[in-house]
Order: structure tokens, then sequence, then C-alpha cells
């Protein structure tokens, strides 16, 4: 598939986490370094068993509960619960010593030094803005600490706009965290396009308000037959989609 009419594109959205930012250096490492400075000290296999068991934890809340996104408070204490969930192994009953750990786990990536650019960002967004023809923004599902981690990581110098869930109350898919996107960028959806890495929250989302959805695969796992929506592998490839030279 292709972009058509790439000339026509004024406003260019993409998602944060997956996207943009990945946790540094890996959310096990995080997880072990946070714990043995609380003098919990975990193995490596261990640890890595209950994080792959914590997948499912994660996906059932999600699904039964699709606005957690949309509130800090909620988003908080999913996160806590999903590391005690994770802990409790380790830990048993003590129901106070695994929301201390969860809390401090939780504190670690408030703080932008647990979260690394993917090295095709910068360049990608250097060539974007040195086109002087987008307005570009972000929409993410996260909290209020997205603003800090984004402005230590010098990503605001090029985000025009900054849409997160917890302070618009709307989560994705929802049009309505998409809609205030348009809203906040004076944007129309004819002419703006929305980059992410899921096909759910970003592509259905985006697409439900009219933006051009362009779905990223970084771990190249989808055929361009299998969706049907643009399809890139870097966000580098963003730009011959743009017919962007660089």
């Amino acid at each position: 598939m292709y972009l058509e009419q790439p000339q026509a594109i004024r406003t260019i959205f993409f998602d944060v986490g997956f996207t943009l930012l990945h946790p540094y250096p890996s959310d096990l490492e995080i997880c072990q370094q946070v714990c043995a400075s609380l003098d919990l000290h975990l193995s490596e296999i261990e640890l890595r068993e209950r994080l792959v068991d914590a997948e499912n934890f994660y996906l059932l809340h999600m699904r039964a509960h699709r606005q957690v996104w949309g509130s800090e408070a909620m988003i908080s204490e999913f996160w806590i619960r999903y590391y005690m969930y994770v802990l409790r192994p380790f830990v048993g009953d003590d129901e106070q010593r695994l929301k201390q750990l969860a809390r401090a786990i939780c504190r670690t990536y408030d703080s932008h030094t647990s979260w690394q650019l993917y090295p095709d960002v910068l360049p990608t967004l250097r060539a974007l803005q040195a086109s002087q023809k987008y307005t570009l923004g972000a929409i993410s599902d996260w909290g209020s600490s997205l603003g800090p981690i984004l402005q230590a990581l010098q990503l605001n110098t090029y985000f025009e706009h900054l849409l997160i869930s917890a302070v618009t109350g709307h989560s994705k898919p929802a049009p309505g965290l998409y809609e205030a996107a348009l809203i906040r960028a004076d944007a129309i959806a004819d002419y703006s396009i929305h980059i992410g890495d899921s096909y759910t929250l970003d592509v259905l989302g985006a697409r439900a308000v009219g933006m051009t959805p362009v779905l990223l695969d970084r771990k190249g796992r989808i055929a361009p037959e299998q969706v049907d929506c643009l399809l890139i592998h870097s966000l580098q490839d963003l730009l011959p989609l743009l017919e962007i030279t660089i």
C-alpha cells in the first residue's frame, strides 16, 4: 500500500511507547535493579518467567478495564497490582512489602532514565522538522509523567502538541483522544496521519476519526497482505511514504 496524495499531509501524530521509546535497559533489568536496592535479589531466569506469565494478567485486565489509561489513579493502581502479581512468588503474602516494591518500580518508570529512544527516532523527526511542511504531535496512553520524560529526552523540541490519555480522560482506541489531538493541533483528519505499533489501539483509533493510520512493526512479524493499512518496519520508512528525501 502507498499513501495517496502524500503532498496533502499537514499533521503527523506519533504514539510514544514502543514507537518512540522503549524501557531501558529492559523491563527485567529495571525490576531486578529496583528490587536489589530493597534487598530482594531475583534470578534472571525466575523473573523472566514471571514477566512472561504476567503478560496474560496484563491482557486480561486491559480487556476488562479498557478505560484504565484515562485516569492517573487507575494507571497507578493497575501498575502496582501488576508488579505485586509479578513479585508475589518471591515475597509471599507480605502485602506491605509487595506494595513497597511495586511502588518503587513504578517510581523508577516515571523517570526518563528508564526510557531510551529507538535509533531511528531522531533522524526521522529531524527530517520531518527540516522539511517545514508538518505539524508534529504525540498521542499516548500514559500518565502525566510522560511530559517530563519527553522534555528530559529533548523530544519536546519536535512536538508542538502532546495528548496524554490520563490528562485528557480518554484512552485508546476511543475516538475522543484522537479528536482532542485534532482540535489541539487545529488539524483536519483528512490531512493527518498517525503512526503507532498497535493495530487495535493506534490504527483503529486513528481511523475512527478519519486520520490515515500507519502501523509500525519493528520486529518484522507482519506482512503487508496481513493488514488493511500502511505498514512500516522502521520510522525512517515513513519518509519515502511522504516523498521526503534525506
